[in-house]
């Protein structure tokens, strides 16, 4: 026998020891898994969304006034502004609508520019803009039109509208009875779904609540004698899904 072909047999030989050794160790290493036929347990499931609306009167209005003034200078249109928005609050006094009923929502300044029709001449300040807007919030509807007409001859100058809304406490007490009509909804849905399915309803599993709540919002027009003001329905709803376990 030749030096290569003695050489060969030897590599084959080492080859082959490797191979049984590593075959060996997986063996060893990997548990036992054994395979069967049987069914999954994965859970079979029904899902479906119910929605439970009630009709509510509202009990809150919100009033958004602002007053908006322009001076040469900055100084003189925030003293002007300033000026305007003390006799606003002195008339809402006076008809009985106290300081923790109204809140400053925004207030700005800012330059008042004068742009050329030349293209190349940079645009000049000639003045300044100053804008406090505030919101009056209340829960006697009967001086709503009269809180209006005392802050426009007091001065506003904008009126984005009037707001008719829920208090806190009012909301979550009827969130409540929308959330039970939704899940009354959702079951109605689950068994008339779950018999022309021929299936069986276990019981469910998980519960998803999800709110809609949009409040009326009325433009209120300004007339000679004062402003009528006259709110609607709001309607609360609610949404849930709901996902049952059937069999």
């Amino acid at each position: 026998m030749s030096e290569i072909s003695s050489r060969r047999i030897y590599y084959l030989a080492a080859v082959s020891i490797v191979a049984i050794v590593l075959i060996s160790a997986v063996a060893t290493t990997r548990p036992l898994s054994i395979q069967t036929n049987s069914p999954s347990n994965t859970q079979k499931t029904l899902q479906v969304m119910g929605v439970g609306t009630v009709s509510v009167q509202p009990d809150q209005a919100i009033i958004l006034l602002a007053v908006q003034t322009q001076a040469a200078t900055a100084t003189q249109a925030s003293s002007d502004n300033a000026l305007i928005m003390s006799k606003v609050m002195d008339v809402l006094a006076n008809i009985g609508i106290g300081k923790s009923s109204i809140e400053t929502v925004s207030y700005s300044l800012a330059p008042i520019y004068e742009y050329k029709q030349d293209q190349t001449t940079p645009p000049k300040i000639v003045g300044y803009a100053v804008r406090n807007a505030i919101q009056v919030t209340l829960s006697d509807f009967s001086v709503v039109g009269e809180a209006l007409d005392a802050a426009i001859n007091a001065g506003v100058n904008e009126v984005q509208g009037v707001m008719f809304t829920l208090s806190n406490a009012a909301l979550t007490k009827i969130e409540k009875q929308a959330l039970q009509l939704a899940i009354q909804d959702a079951d109605g849905k689950a068994k008339a779904v779950a018999s022309s399915l021929g299936v069986t309803l276990l019981g469910p599993i998980s519960v998803t609540p999800g709110y809609v709540y949009q409040p009326m919002f009325e433009k209120a027009s300004i007339s000679g004698n004062q402003t009528p003001i006259q709110p609607g329905t709001l309607q609360v709803t609610v949404n849930v899904q709901i996902t049952y376990q059937i069999a």
